[in-house]
């Protein structure tokens, strides 16, 4: 068993600051590899959700080597596993959901682990399905305490973290942040580092036409009519141009549409920039909880129709039905590895507000089984059932079978895993992946490549047309992210 190197810990005054802005200052201009898992600076009022935001740096290094691993198919949760058979250091931790462990991904591939599933599709995009990593730095915000916790592999690490900190600050004051918060375009005080050309909007080009969409959607509802599958999630790939970097976006998202599991990852491969407003699983203390979102309605400037948009969805039968269904499948899903009578629905059917689309959203905790630890959760829970369908693993056929491509990193999860064993995943949806080119042809041309990908629930009665203009509609934070990344400065 090898030995486990100790965190050096320092607790600061938050005083405000948000993710953005401390991982901006600490770690965005100065490493290759760069982490940010960010909530809202105020916290959510449901289930504590936007508590804490996490930011980190490269990874450590050990005997010379990174602490950065990419496994294959097959190798992906025995490596996780093989990971969590160190033990936590000794040393004194602070009360933090992440004390030291590791960052990083599971893609929708993943699942091809877990299940016996066919393969009709390839993913072409750059990022390894499996991406985890253990920092040689990291800060955690908690922003009910108003406190900042610096962690470092040696304590003058902490000295040069502060120090940067406060330096940065200085320079360029926490109220240019703030202010530039009003202005989507802006970007904080690092944003020297990426310097943005000349707009240039590019329209996406999705993967499938909304004629070919809508075909999917019927040969689905046949699925469904032969008795296979209760709902399926279909999604649409769509693909654009920007000269906007991988940042400008990032915050340009999280100021549109702020969420409580919001990321940003810098890595070797490109960028993932993603603000989900959806759990996957967490596990605290052997307690398991996981926070299905499933119905969609699109939201009014006007409050009296936006009301009624809410009320709509909360009296549609079908979008009841539906989610209800998914609650289902996720209590199964847990139910696998926790004890028995534990898993219960401690949220049901609540209306959650985001800045295009309203959700119906519900929430599901049981105790982890003592044979039981994080990486059966995981297995028991990957992929998340509101974005395959209901059974998953039928889903995920027919899935492969109707999409023209892999789902690649879209859908499946990041976050982070603890030595304690703690572990919190959102699901990768309101996500972009980014790539630049290693030789580009001109700085003024755009240059940089971006995917997304949307989907919707299809159900007997889904109407087609419907289920392509829902896609659309949950695609509007992304692509309005896109156009304000690119407005000059």
């Amino acid at each position: 068993m090898r030995a486990v190197q100790p965190w050096y810990w320092r607790s600061l005054p938050l005083e405000g600051k948000t993710g953005s802005a401390v991982f901006a200052a600490l770690f965005l201009g100065n490493n290759a590899i760069a982490t940010l898992l960010e909530s809202p600076s105020i916290p959510s009022t449901q289930n504590n959700l936007a508590r804490y935001s996490i930011c980190a740096g490269s990874p450590r290094i050990l005997n010379g080597k990174p602490q950065l691993w990419t496994p294959a198919i097959g190798e992906i949760l025995p490596f996780l596993r093989n990971l969590l058979s160190s033990p936590p250091p000794h040393s004194p931790t602070p009360p933090l959901p992440f004390t030291g462990g590791w960052l990083g991904w599971l893609g929708y591939d993943l699942a091809w682990e877990i299940e016996h599933l066919p393969k009709y599709r390839s993913d072409s995009l750059p990022f390894p399905v499996a991406y985890w990593y253990e920092p040689e730095c990291f800060a955690v915000l908690d922003h009910s305490e108003q406190s900042l916790w610096l962690a470092a592999s040696a304590p003058a690490q902490l000295d040069f973290l502060q120090n940067q900190l406060e330096s940065d600050l200085e320079r360029a004051g926490e109220s240019k942040v703030k202010s530039q918060k009003s202005k989507v375009k802006s970007q904080n005080s690092a944003s020297s580092l990426f310097p943005l050309p000349a707009p240039s909007p590019t329209s996406p080009q999705f993967s499938i036409s909304q004629a070919d969409y809508e075909d999917t959607v019927r040969q689905a509802k046949k699925y469904i009519q032969a008795g296979d599958i209760f709902q399926a999630n279909l999604s649409v790939r769509f693909e654009a141009r920007t000269t906007a970097s991988s940042w400008s976006i990032y915050r340009a998202l999280q100021e549109i549409n702020p969420s409580p599991f919001a990321s940003y990852w810098q890595t070797p491969w490109g960028a993932l920039i993603s603000c989900s407003p959806e759990r996957l699983v967490k596990l605290e203390e052997r307690q398991a909880q996981t926070r299905p979102i499933a119905g969609t309605r699109s939201r009014s400037s006007d409050p009296t129709q936006d009301r009624r948009q809410a009320e709509d969805l909360l009296a549609n039968r079908k979008e009841n039905a539906e989610h209800i269904m998914l609650v289902d499948l996720e209590r199964n899903d847990l139910g696998r590895v926790c004890q028995w009578g534990s898993v219960v629905v401690d949220e049901l059917l609540t209306i959650e507000r985001y800045s295009h689309v309203m959700h119906l959203v519900s929430n599901i905790v049981g105790t982890l089984r003592s044979d039981c630890d994080s990486v059966d959760l995981i297995r028991a829970m990957f992929p998340g059932g509101t974005i395959t369908g209901c059974p998953k693993v039928r889903c995920m056929e027919i899935i492969e079978e109707l999409e023209p491509v892999r789902r690649s990193l879209f859908y499946g999860s990041c976050g982070y895993l603890d030595r304690r064993g703690h572990l919190d995943l959102n699901i990768l949806i309101r996500t972009l992946l980014f790539s630049s080119p290693a030789f580009p042809p001109s700085p003024s041309a755009p240059v940089n490549t971006v995917w997304g990908q949307v989907g919707a629930g299809i159900v007997a009665d889904s109407d087609p047309e419907k289920e392509w203009y829902e896609s659309l509609d949950k695609a509007q934070a992304q692509l309005a992210a896109l156009s304000h990344a690119e407005i000059p400065m």
